[in-house]
């Protein structure tokens, strides 16, 4: 009776630790079946009785990477929470995607051409569905407009449908973007309600670290913190050859021009516009401040270095305190973040942490490193825009912005507080200069500018 009783509890142990180990698969995770077994042996050496005892056990078995740490205790938490507790999250998940279901259901109403059904995507049906209730409106009218149109006194037909689909998923395609500046389109997910609240925990976790001042991150904070500046640069990078231009040549069809253009015909499809893509791959060049009173974003601005260098190919680095340090080819796809830094640091010598001059930083690129600013160049600064010399490295900047696609300055201070600083005045005519302090500023600008 005894071993059948232990038996069954050992049966137990193992369903449970497979079911968790599943989840934390599902939140992106790697977990083998030796570390099944690892977490196992040790829950068996501790016992069950004590919650934080058995965490730990399965901390130290089943996580291999710091960065995985949040996503294991938000997944801990919830799997192992009162089966009360996890009847609400079941509950409440199935309303959710019921209601979900209903919205998207009424797309295929809303949407139409002529009684017709629209093609777009379940992704796009999300957006509208996501979408205040006067903006839905909005996008009814003009399909209503376009469907009872005429052109040249003659009622449009369903030869028309695929320009309307254009149009309709050009301003959709908007909309997403400008909803994920502040929140991200997300539909109910899983249908597990464990598996949802874990998710939901992660999100409220990133929203909270993406709006925290990065000077008042802690240490255990970082991991996560680093994983989303790597999702950034990763943005960054696949974005910023993605632009387009207007053309007089016939390229693809620029929805939101061609939108604009035809309210005045009352949605009817009479103009059209036409955009290309911009020629030659823009050049990335990066220009950190690593002088003392930046000292405080010193993690930010190196992983923020690091994690574009790991995904831009070509990129030219450039930190500057009192005189300009070149990095460029110093760092390489595939070095630890801590070689990086060790190296960047012998390079930079008495410069990191001490006095600021960036005019004889620009000046000293243009001297030295000619061929750096070209009409293919995006160059980015990070600095607070404290410096020596303010009007001359305004002057130089304003070269610089004659020369070069455009100047992106990150400015870490708030920017009510740019007043306080002599030159952000003399700076902002030659460049977009951005608040940036947080991750969430990071994400605002990727979205503003790409």
């Amino acid at each position: 009776m005894d071993n059948s009783y232990n038996d069954y509890r050992i049966s137990e142990l193992d369903r449970h630790l497979v079911e968790f180990a599943q989840l934390l698969r599902t939140v992106g995770l790697k977990i083998s079946p030796s570390e099944i077994s690892d977490a196992t042996e040790g829950l068996s050496l501790v016992g069950l009785a004590d919650r934080d005892k058995v965490e730990a056990v399965l901390q130290a078995t089943l996580v291999k990477n710091v960065q995985h740490i949040s996503a294991f205790k938000e997944a801990f938490r919830a799997y192992f929470a009162s089966m009360e507790q996890k009847e609400a999250w079941q509950e409440e998940v199935a309303q959710k995607t019921s209601q979900w279901n209903e919205q998207i259901e009424s797309t295929y109403q809303d949407l139409r051409f002529q009684d017709n059904e629209l093609d777009i995507s379940e992704e796009q049906r999300a957006v509208y569905a996501s979408l205040p209730e006067k903006d839905k409106q909005r996008l009814r009218d003009f399909l209503e407009k376009s469907s009872n149109g005429t052109r040249s006194g003659v009622p449009v037909d369903h030869t028309y449908q695929p320009m309307v689909e254009r149009v309709l998923r050009g301003s959709l395609e908007y909309w997403r973007k400008k909803l994920e500046e502040d929140d991200p389109i997300f539909s109910p997910g899983s249908t597990d309600g464990v598996l949802s609240e874990v998710e939901r925990a992660l999100r409220d976790r990133e929203v909270e670290v993406l709006s925290r001042d990065l000077k008042k991150i802690s240490p255990e904070e970082w991991p996560e913190v680093i994983r989303l500046i790597r999702r950034l640069s990763q943005r960054l990078a696949s974005q910023v050859t993605r632009r387009y231009r207007a053309a007089r040549r016939r390229g693809g069809l620029d929805m939101r021009s061609t939108l604009r253009k035809n309210l005045r015909y009352g949605g009817v499809l009479v103009d059209r516009s036409y955009r290309s893509r911009r020629k030659g791959r823009p050049r990335i060049v990066l220009l950190c401040d690593i002088s003392g009173s930046m000292l405080k974003y010193a993690e930010f601005i190196w992983q923020f270095v690091y994690g574009l260098s790991s995904v831009v190919s070509g990129i030219k680095t450039f930190a500057f305190g009192e005189t300009l340090i070149p990095l460029t080819g110093k760092f390489r796809k595939g070095q630890t973040f801590e070689i990086m830094v060790k190296e960047a640091l012998s390079l930079s010598g008495k410069e990191w942490g001490g006095g600021t001059n960036l005019a004889k930083a620009l000046e000293t690129m243009q001297t030295k490193y000619p061929d750096t600013f070209t009409r293919q160049t995006l160059f980015l600064i990070v600095s607070d825009g404290q410096t020596l010399e303010g009007d001359k490295a305004a002057a130089l900047l304003g070269e610089v912005h004659r020369h070069v696609r455009q100047v992106l300055w990150l400015n870490t201070l708030p920017e009510r507080r740019w007043s306080e600083t002599p030159y952000v005045k003399a700076f902002l005519p030659f460049c977009q200069m951005y608040e940036c302090y947080t991750l969430g500023h990071l994400s605002q600008i990727l979205n503003k500018q790409f």
